[in-house]
């Protein structure tokens, strides 16, 4: 069975290596921004791992009885562990803890796939600390976040590593015009309104509205107690904070008198255009600043995420 996931080549060769080797090792860490693809490659490295056909290169092929169970979502051997409203919680640790000590029922090894593991307290950290630093020898903790800078030194140091990127803007746009029959302009405006994540990208197009665009509230916005409610949906949206960037940067060509080939919302043009007087260029420039300061603040350091948007959005309202 050809693999089918976009992008992140690299990484899944060395996947498939690991497996040949049979050097799996007991934990790893999956890095990188929301929708980038983290899930699906950690899913696909389960598959290799639990698939029964052998090959050369290990494949996943789709078809055994093993295979078939995973894509039903049925394996007795691989489970998702996901938050449980905001929190990835204690009690939740503590249940693949008891767990993870018993042998695998019909595969070699025992897989856990843990998603936004940067929103698990303190408490939940130490104690998956715990199974990380002595994993059971029939186990595999694949550990997924958009920012390994929240989880503790000794987290990230028990796990082997994987830094996935954003796909090239015209490689992805490419694949949207070879795969999904997306015309050329709007495959090119979806590549860069998603900064490069595939995920980001198929969900627009599985909902149907890749091209009923809305523009940011604030952009618009001029209360500023309206700051910590936006601040909020950031927060629990955190896709739009990259994507915000695309829209300021639409307003800064305008500004310029850019052809409309460089317009990436090009479908909100009319509504840009009436919007974009009310900005000079400077702020147009801070705007664009605070955002990447702001995105690198949150990826790269275990700030107080919620204050972190809050001055974002407070810069970021325009003024009357």
């Amino acid at each position: 069975m050809q693999n089918s996931i976009i992008g992140h080549q690299q990484i899944i060769e060395q996947l498939q290596r690991t497996v040949a080797s049979g050097r799996i090792a007991g934990a790893y860490l999956f890095v990188g921004a929301a929708g980038v693809g983290k899930e699906t490659v950690a899913r696909y490295f389960a598959q290799l791992i639990i698939c029964q056909q052998e090959a050369q290169p290990p494949t996943v092929c789709g078809t055994c009885l093993a295979c078939r169970k995973v894509d039903s979502g049925n394996h007795p051997d691989l489970q998702f562990i996901r938050p449980e409203g905001s929190l990835l919680k204690i009690g939740q640790i503590r249940e693949l803890q008891r767990q993870v000590i018993y042998e695998p029922l019909e595969a070699s090894r025992k897989i856990y796939i843990l998603t936004d593991v940067d929103r698990m307290n303190l408490e939940a950290e130490n104690c998956l600390l715990k199974t990380l630093e002595e994993p059971p020898a029939a186990s595999v903790l694949i550990l997924l976040t958009s920012n390994a800078q929240a989880l503790l030194p000794t987290t990230r140091s028990r796990c082997q590593i994987l830094q996935f990127h954003p796909m090239p803007t015209q490689e992805l746009a490419a694949i949207l015009v070879e795969r999904y029959s997306v015309a050329p302009e709007q495959a090119t405006a979806l590549a860069i309104a998603s900064g490069g994540s595939v995920g980001t990208v198929l969900t627009q197009l599985e909902k149907g509205d890749s091209l009923a665009e809305k523009v940011p509230e604030i952009l618009r916005e001029t209360d500023r107690l309206a700051a910590f409610r936006l601040a909020e949906d950031f927060k629990n949206n955190p896709e739009t904070i990259g994507e915000l960037v695309t829209w300021y940067r639409d307003l800064l060509f305008l500004q310029q008198g850019a052809p409309n080939e460089l317009i990436t919302h090009i479908y909100s043009l009319e509504e840009l255009r009436a919007i974009v007087p009310y900005y000079s260029h400077l702020r147009i420039q801070q705007a664009i600043q605070t955002i990447f300061d702001t995105k690198s603040l949150l990826e790269n350091t275990n700030t107080n995420a919620t204050l972190a948007l809050e001055v974002m959005c407070l810069k970021l309202l325009k003024t009357s």
